[in-house]
């Protein structure tokens, strides 16, 4: 039999989960996949292979249970919930000006909040939306520095041309900014989109539930980047899912002192990458649960 310290990763993901549920031995019963979806008005500039309308398309697909995150999350007998938020009207161009008011930010931080209405005890978080890639790497760059083309750094899936585009939006964004980027909400309403804000709701609304957070890929990271930066470790509730091909996000994942679950080789996922992690936090509370340890008289439970 399999003593606690053989189980490695396991164990330390039972613990964590054990920690942020408040209960021992975790479960996970009631998993929820949340998807957030945003237009942004940068990606009139070309900054991503998909045509800056294909965000509606892509979301229809996830409404209508066609995508594969809706695979994948059925397979984690997880529920899925769409967040849709005005896709067919785009954030200013935060080339120019803010992405979004202070209003508009705050009141989608509250809208982000709602993925937990359902109090599930555990919440897999996605994203979607043409030119949010974008965003994420301004708001990234804005956190923690560096050049715009460090962290716009994609995989060859991406044309040299769209990168080059992305990396001028990324730069332009910093320096009409620049003044103004002291402050984690500041570089939230002017750099992030919709979907990035939202994503902090729920985070923030997860941690006051006790739910424990999967993250996807660069942007759901991102939103978490944004929610340490407000208060170191207010984020440790959240565990890195998926890690993606783009090069930038391990680099965002050092500096949340983040190691990844999984690496299939995915990129923007929709979720996908962190509902596939389902299961396996759902092994980690099982073995947990049911596993003993050598005592003086023998096996015991833990």
């Amino acid at each position: 039999m399999i003593p606690p310290q053989g189980l490695g990763r396991f164990n330390e993901l039972a613990i964590w989960m054990a920690k942020w549920q408040g209960r021992n031995p975790p479960k996970v019963e009631e998993p929820l996949v949340a998807v957030f979806a945003s237009s942004h008005g940068v990606a009139k500039y070309g900054v991503a292979p998909d045509p800056a309308d294909a965000t509606p398309r892509i979301v229809e697909l996830l409404k209508t249970g066609q995508a594969a995150t809706n695979h994948i999350a059925a397979s984690a007998g997880a529920g899925m919930r769409v967040f849709e938020m005005a896709v067919e009207q785009p954030t200013k161009d935060l080339t120019e000006e803010p992405a979004m008011s202070q209003k508009e930010c705050a009141a989608t931080i509250a809208f982000g909040m709602e993925a937990v209405a359902e109090k599930p005890d555990l919440l897999a978080l996605g994203e979607t939306g043409v030119g949010g890639a974008t965003a994420a790497a301004a708001v990234a760059c804005a956190l923690y520095g560096g050049n715009a083309s460090y962290w716009v750094r994609a995989g060859d899936w991406i044309t040299p041309d769209a990168l080059d585009r992305r990396v001028d939006a990324v730069a332009k964004a910093l320096q009409t900014h620049r003044g103004h980027l002291t402050d984690p909400l500041d570089i939230l309403h002017r750099l992030g989109g919709r979907e990035i804000a939202a994503l902090v709701g729920a985070i923030v609304a997860a941690r006051t539930q006790g739910i424990p957070v999967i993250l996807d890929v660069f942007a759901t990271t991102v939103a978490a980047a944004i929610v340490h930066a407000i208060e170191p470790g207010a984020a440790d509730h959240c565990i890195a899912g998926h890690l993606s091909t783009e090069p930038a996000h391990p680099a965002l994942l050092d500096r949340l002192g983040q190691k990844p679950l999984l690496d299939m080789g995915l990129r923007t996922t929709e979720g996908a990458g962190a509902a596939a992690c389902i299961p396996l936090l759902r092994a980690a509370c099982d073995a947990h649960a049911g596993i003993a340890t050598v005592g003086d008289t023998g096996w015991r439970r833990c």
